[in-house]
């Protein structure tokens, strides 16, 4: 067989099988507002208690609890995702002191205004004490 006949058929192989493995479509970035769906929206406090230096001590500041009382309550605020215009920040709750709920999950997102954040949209799951429904984060009611 030719060597110019072979080199090119197994050059057009190679180009197709490269063209099959090439997305057809380019992949699309993710949002950092593809979470909300997961969460009942909670309707935002005054707007004065929504802008700061800092998404972590909003999220705080808004949703947090200062005096949880006794038990084996626990708090924890983390960003999750941040770039310089945006950030979607985490507070969790636990060991809530109610026979329905035990914990509380709450989707915080942020957008920059000028040097300053402001918090955008608020989600919220619970957690449901035992025998009172879902154990795992939900927007479904606890009974």
């Amino acid at each position: 067989m030719n060597k110019g006949l072979i080199s090119g058929l197994s050059l057009g192989l190679l180009l197709a099988a490269t063209a099959a493995c090439t997305p057809s479509t380019p992949p699309t970035a993710t949002s950092p507002t593809d979470g909300r769906s997961a969460y009942s929206e909670v309707a935002l406090p005054a707007a004065d208690t929504l802008v700061g230096d800092d998404p972590q001590q909003i999220a705080l500041a808004t949703f947090g609890m200062t005096d949880p009382g006794e038990g084996n309550f626990a708090q924890e605020v983390a960003v999750v995702d941040q770039s310089n215009s945006q950030a979607v920040v985490a507070l969790t709750q636990t060991g809530l002191l109610d026979d329905s709920v035990a914990g509380m999950r709450y989707r915080l997102e942020f957008v920059t205004e000028g040097s300053q954040w402001r918090l955008d949209w608020a989600g919220r799951q619970v957690k449901c004490q035992p025998n009172r429904g879902s154990q795992d984060w939900t927007t479904d009611l606890c009974r």
